[in-house]
């Protein structure tokens, strides 16, 4: 989830390569729309313009998302505390890709261990 539409389509590009099955959207309202029973894990953006990436985080556990929810933004390490361990984790949007990857990869082999609701 990413309002950046471009940015949005590499890193599905970047993952699809990778193996993973991704499903874009641009618009928080449209993301929360998704069958989250077939999501495993999200990555999403702070900044977006119908609602922040706290406020889309706190719809989704509201709606049962029991999987990592991952803050991937520009500004995430300028965020209160309160507002970061939220999330499953964070990543600046700057970090090299690899870090992104072995994150995901990280919560992929943890698999149904772990409730992140």
């Amino acid at each position: 989830m990413d309002d950046d539409l471009v940015c949005l389509q590499l890193r599905q590009t970047l993952l699809e390569s990778n193996g993973y099955a991704v499903i874009i959207s641009d618009r928080p309202f449209e993301a929360l729309k998704q069958d989250f029973d077939a999501v495993d894990l999200a990555l999403v953006d702070y900044d977006m313009p119908e609602m922040n990436g706290r406020e889309l985080l706190l719809r989704m556990r509201a709606s049962n998302a029991t999987f990592p929810i991952v803050l991937l933004s520009g500004q995430g390490y300028t965020l209160p505390v309160e507002v970061r361990v939220l999330f499953s984790a964070c990543i600046d949007k700057g970090a090299p890709v690899r870090e992104m990857l072995e994150i995901i990869e990280r919560f992929q082999t943890q698999g149904d261990a772990e409730d992140w609701g």
